[in-house]
This record gives structure tokens, sequence and C-alpha cells, in this order.
């Protein structure tokens, strides 16, 4: 072989050699794409398919379903009701952006009243209530109340951090006026952070721990390092003298800075 055909085979060697690692190099990104968690597959650090590990989802059989605890209606007047479900979330570092539920209402024949959904977030590793307002019985008699959630539940990662800020409730007073019982408490933020719109929620308990009446009311957002008067009143008198009376702030956590 001449020096001049040798030349042309290795420039057309050289040719071959940088056309296929070109070929390798863009076959190689396909094939060995960077594991994320949103490519449909297990892979990375995942303990399921896009879930688990570094990913924010949680795989289902890592986390609990939440527990009801109790769902009841409490007459405010004219037979309508405030519907309230007391709902547990057990797990310590995962939350809900948004649950669908439904309470269902019957009567003393166990026939369905009526239903009302609703949408709701869970926080992360505490108890809380969902609340209904005004649910209207007509002319029936409501004997008990059913509360679930009606959608497969979204779980993500979410440390409980409003848990360990100084926000809370004091100066817990109960007036049990005649006419209008009426209950009035004062809510603080001594964090460092402001609170967007939040919901306070009052729940009344009798001797035995039972809830007798529970009411609501909402906030639009409350500064740093201040305070707001919330109050409570019932139109009608409470079928038992309150004993216990909790007072529960309710912080959307996917809201919040912090």
């Amino acid at each position: 072989m001449s020096w001049a055909s040798r030349r042309q085979t290795n420039y057309l060697l050289g040719f071959i050699g940088i056309l296929i690692l070109i070929v390798f190099l863009f076959a190689s990104k396909l094939i060995f794409k960077k594991p994320t968690c949103q490519d449909g597959k297990q892979n990375g650090t995942e303990t399921g398919i896009d879930c688990g590990g570094s990913c924010t989802l949680m795989c289902k059989e890592d986390v609990q379903e939440p527990v009801i605890l109790w769902s009841r209606a409490f007459p405010v007047v004219n037979n309508s009701f405030n519907l309230v479900a007391y709902v547990e979330n057990r797990n310590k570092n995962s939350a809900v952006r948004e649950a669908n539920y439904e309470f269902r209402i019957y009567d003393s024949n166990n026939k369905l009243l009526g239903r009302r959904e609703g949408k709701t977030f869970i926080p992360p590793n505490q108890q809380f209530a969902v609340f209904e307002p005004r649910f209207d019985a007509g002319e029936s008699e409501l004997k008990s109340v059913v509360f679930e959630f009606i959608t497969p539940i979204v779980w993500v990662k979410k440390i409980p951090t409003s848990q360990s800020q100084p926000i809370f409730v004091k100066d817990i007073f109960f007036d049990d006026d005649k006419d209008t019982p009426r209950l009035s408490a004062t809510v603080i933020n001594n964090s460092i952070y402001d609170l967007p719109e939040f919901d306070i929620i009052a729940i009344l308990y009798d001797l035995d721990n039972n809830a007798i009446n529970a009411s609501a009311s909402h906030k639009e957002k409350l500064l740093n390092n201040s305070s707001t008067p919330v109050t409570f009143t019932w139109p009608e008198v409470l079928s038992a003298h309150p004993i216990t009376k909790d007072v529960l702030i309710s912080i959307n956590p996917f809201t919040i800075s912090f």
C-alpha cells in the first residue's frame, strides 16, 4: 500500500472513530439517563417508582393512612348542624397538600340525609379537625355522621416545622351565658414569621371527654410578634356544661415560609 493510500485509510479510520464517539455519546445520554423522580422507573435512591429516597413523593408502604378518631354533628339552630371530624396523622414527616373528603349524614332510621364534600390539607404528625358549617337536616332527626377521605391520598415529605414555633393559644375563657354561650381566646404568634390565613376551631368537651359542640373562625393573617383575639358563640344552650375547651390553630403547612 502506497503512502497516499495509508494516509487516506488513516483519515477514514479517524473519521469513523470520531463518528462512533459522537454516536456513543448521544446514545449514552439516552441509555444512561440520570435518575429523576419523574421518569417512571425505580432508580437512584428511590424505594419505589418515583417515590421514597430523595424524592418528595412518599411511597404508600412507607406511610400510615390518617385515623378518623371521631365524626359528629353539633346543633347550631333550627335543625342545622356543624359537621366535625377529628383526625390524626401519625406520619412524623409526611403530609398531604390536598385531600378530598366526604361527610355522610344519616337520620334516626339510618336513611342517608345528604352528603357534604370538601378538600383539606393534612398536616404532619398531629391531630387536626375538619369543619363543615351549617348542614340543614330539614324536618328529619339527625342521628349520625360518617367521615372519610374519598380519593387516593398523595403523601409528600414535610417536616412539622410549625409545631416548633412559638405559635399558641392563651387566655381561653368560657362564658356560660344561659342564652348564648361564648368562648374567647387569644392567638399568639411570637415567631419571626408572619402567618398567612388560617382557621381556629374550638371544641367543647363534657366531664367524660365527649365532644358536645364546636365552632370555627377564620383569620386572614397574623404578623410576627403579634396577637389576635378570637370569639366563638353558640346561639342555643349547650347539651352539657363544657369542662375542657380545646382551641386548635389550623395552619396549612404548604403556605408558610418556614
